[in-house]
């Protein structure tokens, strides 16, 4: 459904894409992950054809971003970071607005503006001001928008971002239900977001992309069944290669004032925790997760 081909895309000395390629098939919800700056947003903003690239090209259902601008946005919806929401007019008065701006027909806006407060949750407030909403509410109303032209599809920019956790669980829910139905490119910073929701992961950093695949195929390189995780206190007299002689250990990584221990099993977890006598501040073990492809990956 959308093919990034050689993207490259530069902001004075910054280099936000470098050489970008990636398939996303129709149908799928890929997650885009990686630090402040990877080039997430920069990526989905040319895919949108809000910015052009220096170099490369996107082509979307077979359309270029650089020769068929306006037929790739008909067919995107687009939830940015921070949705620019037309503070004086009411949600339902909003979403006609947006609806006439896509050229739907008129006797089609209105059903569709129903069934979408509805499908957010938003239908006992669609005659109130935007300015009266909360940043929740402000949200469901954004994916609103980004869906009231029914595109095939639908890019989420940090979709809960300082929601509460019962928004977000929301949220979560209202993308989960558009799997398959619409091709989702959904960018987060919660690792349990993109475990729980994405068909595939992209990870990036500095505008490249450091590993592709499935949560599940993503989990299984970082080896073992268990990660043991130590706090520690004088971190500088960690030597890797004196726990790595343990026949359980599989990988070892020192992350801020923590050591990380990947395992085959558990049967040596106390033997390698003696090691480091007094220096141990906490200790806890768990299986991997997004979370730990991540740290590895970009640190």
């Amino acid at each position: 459904m959308i093919k990034i081909k050689s993207l490259s895309k530069h902001f004075g000395n910054i280099n936000a894409l470098d050489n970008l390629n990636l398939d996303i098939r129709k149908g799928e919800l890929l997650g885009l992950i990686g630090p402040n700056g990877a080039g997430k947003t920069t990526a989905i903003r040319i895919i949108s054809c809000i910015l052009k690239p220096d170099h490369g090209d996107v082509l979307v259902d077979g359309c270029s971003i650089l020769e068929d601008p306006l037929r790739i946005k008909s067919m995107i919806g687009y939830l940015p970071e921070e949705p620019n929401l037309y503070e004086r007019f009411k949600a339902y008065d909003l979403l006609k607005y947006f609806g006439e701006l896509y050229g739907m027909p008129k006797d089609k806006i209105e059903p569709r503006i129903d069934e979408l407060l509805e499908l957010v949750g938003m239908s006992k407030r669609a005659q109130h001001k935007i300015n009266t909403f909360s940043k929740g509410l402000r949200q469901r109303i954004g994916i609103a928008r980004a869906l009231i032209h029914d595109p095939e599809i639908i890019i989420f920019d940090e979709p809960t971002m300082g929601l509460d956790p019962a928004t977000s669980n929301t949220i979560r829910k209202f993308i989960a239900s558009l799997k398959g139905e619409k091709t989702i490119i959904l960018c987060t910073h919660y690792m349990d977001e993109a475990e729980e929701l994405c068909d595939r992961v992209a990870i990036l950093n500095q505008g490249k992309i450091l590993d592709l695949g499935t949560p599940d195929y993503l989990k299984s390189k970082i080896h073992g069944e268990t990660i043991l995780k130590l706090k520690i206190k004088d971190i500088d007299n960690i030597q890797p290669r004196i726990i790595k002689k343990f026949e359980s250990v599989e990988n070892v990584s020192i992350i801020g004032d923590q050591v990380l221990v990947s395992l085959s099993s558990g049967e040596e977890i106390c033997n390698i925790i003696e090691l480091f006598e007094n220096n141990v501040l906490s200790v806890n073990t768990k299986e991997p997760t997004l979370e730990d492809v991540f740290i590895q990956r970009v640190k």
